[in-house]
């Protein structure tokens, strides 16, 4: 090869690798601001605030999955249709747009209405990041780094959101008087759904691919949720999802009951920083992922992930039962917090696990509609378990109701883990 001809190689890899670099540059910088959730530490007492119960919260939180799974699949198509990158740069004006009504309509209808539109918005971003990651890795040949890219996108949302809890809780406290400006929260985390947007339009748009016709597509759909590890990975995510956000939405009324113990508990600037460090330690984990599996296996952490889940809910049940006999105590209250930092480890792991284990078994094709689909199922299981769990809650009190969610969390799941192929799991290196 002629001098001429090597010097015009290596400037076509150096303009072929600043594309992508750049272009996952930007897409690291818009995990950071994915979720800048300033205000979800106190969205239950912004609703208590206005009149709610624990039951009316659980109801208000229903209608957001029930709006996640109507529009799951329907946003799974218009990305596969249209390409993510639309899809990045709506998700983020529909969540504003959620969280201003929220702010406006202080009602327990505006409430239902808000928190649909913030369904919607969520669904609208659940497989696009994903899928623009997938698709730039695969045309510049380096799908094998996939997972080592989800972890670290997963570790920039983390501590993206993990900080914006602490800007809520400073926000809320220093806000007024009385240290309770949820309403400031709630303009913040607007901010950061704007800035969101506008990362995302600064995209590349993602590699060009053929259009399907219609039936061709359906299909591809058709075929790809055929695959039984597909099928099988719907029953984990159903269990694994539901034990996984019964928690999060119970920390704010766990942490308000618990403030009879500890009245620290009550305090919002200790909540956005309870919040953050939540967040912020669970970010180190997603970036260990790789390091997990080649360490333990992907077997080892399926297993792990629910089973610490639902070990960690009977912990806080048996807390939680002490204060009701009058046994309570400060000291038990903060063992009952820890659980919030055990409960952690898995979410900061599960998510690139699982987007490694699908991106790897479907087609590109339908990928986006297929990953929709799996949420689908999740998120209307969790919408009818919500509404019960919370009216549990306020009828038989949070002790009984988080017992029965460790111990049917924990059986629901393996049974699912003994019904997986066989040899599915195998393997330490990444998914070939």
């Amino acid at each position: 090869m002629s001098s001429s001809l090597r010097r015009s190689a290596r400037t076509e890899n150096l303009g072929r690798l600043s594309s992508l670099d750049r272009q996952l540059g930007l897409l690291r910088a818009f995990a950071w601001v994915t979720y800048p959730f300033a205000c979800v530490p106190f969205l239950f007492l912004f609703f208590q605030q206005h009149g709610l119960n624990q039951q009316q919260f659980g109801e208000i939180i229903a209608v957001y999955y029930l709006a996640m799974f109507l529009s799951e699949v329907p946003t799974g198509v218009l990305a596969d249709r249209f390409g993510p990158k639309l899809m990045l740069v709506l998700g983020p004006l529909l969540l504003a747009l959620g969280f201003g009504l929220l702010l406006v309509f202080r009602t327990y209808e505006g409430f239902l209405a808000g928190e649909a539109l913030l369904g919607l918005g969520h669904a609208v971003l659940s497989g696009p990041p994903a899928t623009i990651l997938y698709e730039t890795l695969r045309e510049h040949q380096a799908e094998a780094r996939y997972l080592q890219e989800e972890s670290r996108m997963n570790r920039n949302r983390l501590l993206g959101t993990g900080w914006s809890f602490l800007l809520g809780g400073t926000v809320a406290y220093f806000g007024n008087a009385e240290g309770n400006a949820y309403g400031l929260a709630i303009v913040a985390t607007c901010v950061g759904n704007l800035a969101a947007a506008v990362l995302a339009f600064c995209l590349r748009p993602e590699p060009g691919r053929p259009r399907l016709p219609l039936r061709e597509f359906a299909r591809h759909v058709a075929l790809d949720l055929g695959r039984a590890p597909v099928r099988w990975l719907l029953g984990y995510w159903i269990v694994l999802f539901a034990l996984l956000r019964y928690p999060f939405h119970n920390y704010q009324p766990y942490l308000k009951e618990a403030a009879v113990q500890e009245p620290l508990f009550a305090n919002p600037m200790l909540v956005g920083v309870l919040f953050a460090v939540l967040n912020l330690g669970a970010a180190p984990l997603s970036s260990m992922v790789p390091r997990l599996v080649q360490r333990w296996g992907r077997r080892s952490l399926f297993w792990g992930m629910p089973l610490v889940l639902a070990a960690s809910l009977v912990v806080m049940a048996a807390e939680r039962h002490a204060a009701a006999s009058g046994h309570g105590s400060r000291a038990l209250a903060w063992l009952g917090i820890a659980m919030f930092f055990v409960q952690q480890v898995p979410f900061g792991m599960h998510w690139a696990l699982v987007q490694e284990f699908v991106n790897h078994r479907i087609g590109q094709q339908a990928r986006t509609t297929v990953m929709s689909a799996l949420s689908l199922g999740a998120r209307l299981v969790y919408a009818g378990c919500n509404v019960l769990l919370f009216w549990s809650q306020e009828h038989h009190g949070m002790a009984a109701t988080l017992l029965w969610a460790g111990v049917i969390g924990a059986v629901s799941i393996t049974i699912v883990m003994w019904r997986r192929p066989a040899g599915l799991l195998r393997g330490q290196g990444p998914i070939e």
